[in-house]
């Protein structure tokens, strides 16, 4: 076998993850290692039990970042079997492809192993917990946090303008209360910086109460922005569940016509119908919503 049906194999069982059952157990494998590096990173915050294994910790991380480090090196091996253009190229493509998301999160997963070790730093608690970063890796394999991804790319201008709008009432209302309170608690209000913490408590409708205004116009004051909070800070939500709807529906129409296709080409067949299972989970549709829209096409 030549070097381009190995790397084709690799191709569709690491980014198409199709294949047989080793390709199935690779993508296992993968997602089991990134899950327990995740309970690692956090069980090993215990300095107690950091200290008792930490051999055992030192080897594992070893061990990821060496399987991690492989995988990034294979997949930008094989990203030119692409069926994107712009990937295709052995040079270009593979430059393209290490500078695309998916790319630089596998980069994320190892650099923090290789910055401590070849630039020595003393305290690794930071480098440690960035490696709960390796979480991000599962967006590969998991169907929802893909249709997560996909509305954040289309509503991102949408997400801007909504989280501009709250970060400039933020700074309206830690004015405000500057002004209405400064006078009167120099140490919590006395300029708008102090103030800031305050406005983005009671902007986000969260009200800790360490911070509280005791004045008449500041208590008026405070219930007015509370009131615009409400409103305000809802937006970046409503935005996302709009988004996630109108992705879901997008999603089962294009499965509403491949269904019609098939139905209407005469290839409902054994092997049409695992094509739809297959679609049916790579878009994310649950089964209950595969089975309304065949019920309605019939």
């Amino acid at each position: 076998m030549g070097l381009n049906p190995v790397r084709q194999w690799l191709y569709l069982a690491l980014e198409e993850q199709k294949g047989n059952a080793w390709a199935r157990l690779i993508n296992r494998f993968l997602m089991l290692l990134v899950v327990v590096n995740v309970v690692v990173v956090a069980v090993e915050s215990e300095h107690s039990i950091y200290v008792a294994h930490e051999p055992f910790f030192w080897w594992f991380e070893v061990f990821s970042v060496a399987v991690f480090t492989l995988e990034y090196v294979v997949r930008a091996w094989i990203c030119v079997e692409s069926s994107q253009a712009d990937f295709q190229r052995p040079l270009e493509g593979r430059g393209r492809y290490l500078l695309s998301p998916k790319a630089l999160v596998d980069l994320v997963a190892i650099l923090p192993f290789y910055l401590s070790f070849f630039f020595g730093v003393e305290d690794l608690r930071v480098l440690r917990s960035l490696r709960l970063l390796r979480l991000l890796k599962l967006t590969r394999y998991s169907h929802s946090l893909g249709l997560l991804l996909a509305v954040l790319r289309q509503e991102a201008d949408n997400l801007v303008s909504a989280l501009f709008i709250l970060c400039m009432l933020i700074l309206l209302s830690a004015t405000g209360i500057y002004l209405a309170e400064g006078h009167v608690q120099p140490d919590e209000f006395g300029s708008i910086p102090r103030a800031l913490w305050w406005s983005a408590v009671t902007v986000a409708t969260v009200g800790y109460g360490d911070i509280v205004p005791i004045t008449l116009v500041g208590k008026v004051f405070s219930g007015i922005i509370i009131v615009t909070g409400i409103a305000v800070a809802a937006l970046p939500a409503a935005i996302l569940a709009s988004g996630m709807i109108n992705e879901l529906k997008r999603r089962r129409e294009n499965f509403r016509f491949e269904l019609v296709r098939a139905m209407e080409s005469g290839q409902l067949d054994f092997g049409g119908l695992r094509y739809l299972e297959k679609m049916r989970v790579s878009i994310g549709i649950s089964r209950a919503d595969a089975r309304l829209v065949f019920e309605e096409v019939k």
